[in-house]
């Protein structure tokens, strides 16, 4: 148990990972992966919470397996590889959204995941590395049934974002990540709402939780945490609603802040 400026215990780190805890390369470098495995021989519970798929998170296992994790922005929750929470889109209004979106735009990119795997209309490598991910092709007649946690949509092939935005369903919402894609998800699928099911299980304070992260996702954990650190590349929402800025992901910022403030403060 650490003390950070004689507040709370510090009990868990949770870190956003594209632009946050990864590098330009996508990767966790090996001073990032010692200073967290650092803390977690402390007694410190380490979190990830990304956009990402499981199937795109479970690669950094081998650097640093988290003991809990948030994933697609909050829709499912594990800790311990065993899922506490999960939400999703009904069948039905995903596709009333999805032929509303190729009506209005018919050469609209568009995805969906569903139980780990996802169904597309475009060529992936548009806007992700994964050229070799395997996949379904998308149509309306090839929806799974269930467990559908979200809709992706690709920025440039869509005329006003903000249209859809405001037709949705009161259920649900439409967030922006990284300036290209907007994603649409269940109103509970959301980062602060997965470190609240986290809080409850592990019996801690939002005091007692460091937040870092860069974007517009990032921002309820980064105000409501104990203590929240954006990334000195992230948006400027994000570094307003911070307590304290930290170095660019590209140069282990997350790690070197851990290390500075945390590990080399004499409090451990």
């Amino acid at each position: 148990m650490i003390l950070v400026n004689m507040e709370k215990p510090i009990k868990m780190i949770i870190t956003d990972l594209d632009q946050t805890l990864l590098n330009n390369e996508k990767k966790i470098t090996k001073y990032t992966e010692s200073i967290l495995q650092n803390c977690r021989n402390k007694g410190i519970i380490i979190a990830f919470a990304t956009a990402r798929p499981l199937r795109a998170v479970k690669i950094f296992f081998n650097s640093i397996e988290p003991n809990a994790l948030i994933y697609h922005s909050g829709t499912v929750v594990l800790v311990d590889n065993k899922q506490v929470f999960q939400c999703g889109i009904e069948r039905g209004i995903v596709k009333n959204i999805l032929e509303k979106i190729i009506n209005d735009n018919p050469e609209a990119n568009l995805s969906i995941e569903s139980n780990d795997e996802i169904y597309v209309n475009f060529n992936l490598s548009k806007y992700w590395n994964d050229t070799d991910l395997e996949y379904e092709n998308l149509n309306m007649e090839n929806l799974p049934q269930n467990n559908i946690e979200k809709i992706i949509i690709g920025l440039d092939t869509v005329c006003n974002i903000d249209e859809i935005k405001y037709d949705l369903p009161k259920e649900l919402y439409l967030e922006t990540s990284e300036g290209k894609i907007g994603i649409i998800m269940n109103k509970n699928a959301t980062k602060w709402n997965g470190i609240k099911i986290l809080m409850e299980h592990y019996q801690i304070d939002a005091g007692n939780i460091i937040a870092f992260g860069d974007d517009y996702m990032d921002l309820e954990m980064i105000r409501n945490c104990g203590i929240g650190v954006a990334m000195e590349n992230g948006i400027i929402e994000v570094k307003n609603a911070a307590k304290y800025i930290c170095g660019k992901n590209d140069e282990d910022g997350v790690a070197k802040w851990i290390e500075d403030n945390i590990l080399k403060n004499g409090l451990s």
